[in-house]
């Protein structure tokens, strides 16, 4: 599979070896058809939030079923987020410890906090590994939307804090991946 132009991350040529990349690998195949994803409406806490899109809609679970993820947790929705989960599918043991939270928020702010100092992946998605939330959940791979008006974010379940950012990247490439490859 060749690169489109203008895709920003960690894409793959060839099938990878390693069970997280080869998920990555495995979702570029929907990038390019992006989805028309419904706003969150009535069931977010706040205006602000009712606009954001439902990154946890069925569509996109049945794009992660696909790719050999399943659905984890029902969606959980804040003031101006909605979270969702994944998990590996437990007949298959290379993808069984791929499970991770998801999501897409406002802005930053409320993973960042007062302390968090996020920085720029050589892929070009931003990671928080020092401060704000990280310090709960482990390293959290983000980017914006162009116009800076949603985040979308990805991170281990928090089981193991000390996981290497490479690993919240590779989840994060995959929903970015699962929703056509841009940002929503």
């Amino acid at each position: 599979m060749l690169q489109p132009a203008g895709h920003v991350g960690i894409w793959f040529e060839t099938e990878p070896r390693d069970p997280l990349d080869r998920l990555v690998w495995k979702s570029q195949q929907f990038v390019g058809q992006p989805l028309e994803l419904e706003p969150l409406g009535d069931a977010a806490w706040s205006p602000a939030g009712a606009y954001l899109p439902d990154v946890c809609d069925s569509v996109v679970v049945e794009r992660m079923r696909q790719i050999g993820l399943e659905k984890a947790v029902d969606r959980d929705f804040g003031p101006e987020y909605v979270l969702c989960g994944a998990s590996g599918n437990l007949s298959d043991s290379s993808v069984r410890d791929a499970g991770f939270l998801w999501g897409s928020g406002t802005s930053t702010e409320s993973f960042i906090g007062e302390d968090g100092i996020p920085s720029l992946d050589d892929s070009g998605i931003y990671v928080l590994d020092r401060g704000g939330y990280s310090e709960i959940v482990g390293c959290i791979a983000f980017r914006n939307s162009s116009d800076n008006s949603q985040t979308l974010f990805a991170y281990s379940y928090g089981i193991d804090s000390t996981a290497e950012c490479s690993e919240s990247i590779g989840r994060y490439q995959i929903i970015q991946n699962l929703l056509g490859g841009s940002l929503v």
